[in-house]
Parts: C-alpha cells; sequence; structure tokens
C-alpha cells in the first residue's frame, strides 16, 4: 500500500467506501485503520483466508471496538475464505448421505456461526460476505446451499450472512440475480432475514450481465435487483475493476482505473456511487491500494 493522506475523509464518508483492511488478530487495530483513513466501511478476513479456522475474538477486543464504534459508525464486513462451498464439494453434493462430506461441511457452518455472530456483538452494520460454492447439476447444486444455510444458527438480529454474485466460471453457482433468488428461496423461510447480497462488480462484468462502463447497465443492475431480490437485500458492493474482458467468465480483479470496466472514463463509477448513496448501500475496494481511495474522494 502506498502512504497517502486524504486531504477530506469527509469525501470518503459521503460515499461510505472503504477498502479491504490488514487484520493482525485484533479488530480493534482493524477498526482504527479505517477511522484513521477516514473510512466508515470496512472489510477483512477473520482469520487465514486459506482454512476455515477462525480468529478468536476476545471479550476485550470487543468492547475496545464498541467504543470506537460509539464515535465512528463504521460499518463491518468480514470475507470468509474463498475455499469455501456450501453445496459440499465438486465431486460430492452435501446432505446426500456422503457422512465423510456432511462432516466437513458442518465444519465449515461452525466457522460461519462464529464469524457472523461475533460480528453481531458489535451491534452495528455488518455481515460475512460468502462465495455460496459451486457443483454441476445448478439444481441440486442450489437446494445444498439452501439447506447448508438453513443449519446455521444465527444467535442475533444482527447476525449476516451475505451472499455474493460469482463471475460465472465453471460450475460456480450465484452466477446472476435470477440464480441468486433461487438460491435465497430454498433457503428455510425462519433464516431468510439473516441472509443479504453483496454485489461485485468486477464478478457481474465478467459473467457478461451488464457492462457496468455504461451509465445505462448501472441503472437496468439497480432496476433488475430490485424487481428480482429488492434493494433491502443489497447489503453490500464490492468495488472493483476487472482486468478481464467483458463476458469472459474470469474473476479477475483491477483498482479501479486499469481495468476493462474504467480504464477509459469514470463517468459510469460515478454514478455508481451516486447510486449506492442514495441507497445507502456501503462499498468496499477489494485490491488493497489506498490510492483508490483518493481517486473516489475526488470525486465529492
Amino acid at each position: 500500500m502506498s502512504n497517502v493522506s486524504l486531504k477530506s475523509p469527509k469525501n470518503l464518508q459521503k460515499w461510505h467506501v472503504g477498502i479491504h483492511t490488514p487484520f493482525s488478530g485484533r479488530m480493534e487495530k482493524t477498526l482504527k485503520f479505517a477511522v484513521n483513513y477516514g473510512m466508515y466501511v470496512t472489510q477483512f478476513f477473520m482469520g487465514n483466508p486459506k482454512t476455515f479456522k477462525r480468529t478468536a475474538i476476545t471479550y476485550d477486543d470487543l468492547e475496545e471496538c464498541k467504543k470506537i464504534l460509539k464515535r465512528f459508525p463504521i460499518a463491518v464486513f468480514t470475507h470468509f475464505p474463498y475455499i469455501a462451498n456450501l453445496a459440499g464439494s465438486v465431486k460430492s453434493l452435501a446432505w446426500s448421505g456422503n457422512y465423510a462430506q456432511d462432516g466437513k461441511t458442518k465444519a465449515i457452518l461452525h466457522s460461519i456461526e462464529y464469524e457472523t455472530n461475533t460480528l453481531a456483538k458489535l451491534k452495528t452494520r455488518c455481515g460475512v460476505v460468502i462465495h455460496p460454492g459451486s457443483y454441476p447439476d445448478r439444481k441440486q447444486g442450489i437446494k445444498a446451499i439452501g439447506e447448508s444455510i438453513g443449519r446455521i444458527k444465527f444467535d442475533s438480529v444482527f447476525s449476516m450472512l451475505l451472499l455474493e454474485n460469482s463471475s460465472g466460471q465453471g460450475t460456480t453457482l450465484a452466477k446472476d440475480f435470477e440464480e441468486m433468488k433461487e438460491i435465497y428461496d430454498s433457503i428455510p423461510e425462519e433464516k431468510q432475514a439473516h441472509v443479504g447480497f453483496c454485489i461485485d462488480t468486477c464478478h457481474i462484468y465478467a459473467c457478461g450481465k451488464y457492462d457496468l462502463s455504461k451509465v445505462s447497465e448501472i441503472d437496468r443492475m439497480f432496476e433488475d435487483f430490485d424487481r428480482i431480490l429488492g434493494l433491502c437485500s443489497f447489503w453490500l458492493l464490492h468495488l472493483n475493476d476487472s482486468k478481464a474482458p467483458f463476458g469472459s467468465k474470469k474473476d479477475l480483479h483491477a483498482s479501479l482505473g486499469k481495468g476493462q470496466i474504467w480504464g477509459k472514463s469514470f463517468d459510469s463509477l460515478i454514478h455508481l456511487l451516486k447510486k449506492c448513496h442514495e441507497e445507502d448501500i456501503p462499498c468496499v475496494l477489494e485490491t488493497g491500494n489506498m490510492d483508490d481511495l483518493e481517486i473516489i474522494a475526488g470525486f465529492a
């Protein structure tokens, strides 16, 4: 990361934008990092992103975070490990009689429970982002994901799991709003209040559904989301440019203005930020490039 000094942190507050921030074992340090750069939203990995073991968050850490949140109402999100697959695995469907697979899936669900319910103790806008999973038979995979989420014990009204859209690569599920709606409908009704959605701009562009380099396509995306899923369930936007071209089905993030979406013009990006501001949707930059914050601060 480059060393930057934001000239007007209030501009970031207006846009409600932050970056995926470092995590060294204490959430307090992560929140302070966000505050120091004028961010009112943050996202981090609560542990190693390559394993399901989560970092134990102490009572003292939580209390210090609550003190920070009293002064700075930061939206706090975590990203669950990319290796999670709520459908089971590509070769073995969860909840289909394979006890070894079910044991692995139960371990994943236990980690999700810990992470969602730990964040909920902060009593702020929060959620755990997860890639729902993949399976060759899409209908069976969606059904298994719904059953997996149905087995999660959410302890609080603040406990939220956010399903992220995929780029449509291979057998990955949640490739578009229609498929995300199918997943949501497969979740037991009593658990649906704990499920929202995170939309990644790189993924949706690479999937070939919406050319976000165009202002009209930004509007069409919001209209379709509202019609299919409802804007009240749009909890978070991952604001990433794309190294890969439109419709490539490749998940390759790029910094703002250095990719295929906004490499030539920021007009649709500014429009997207305004739409998120109007709908009160937090945005997270996942490349970790602090210069992207200065670009956005300059739009105010």
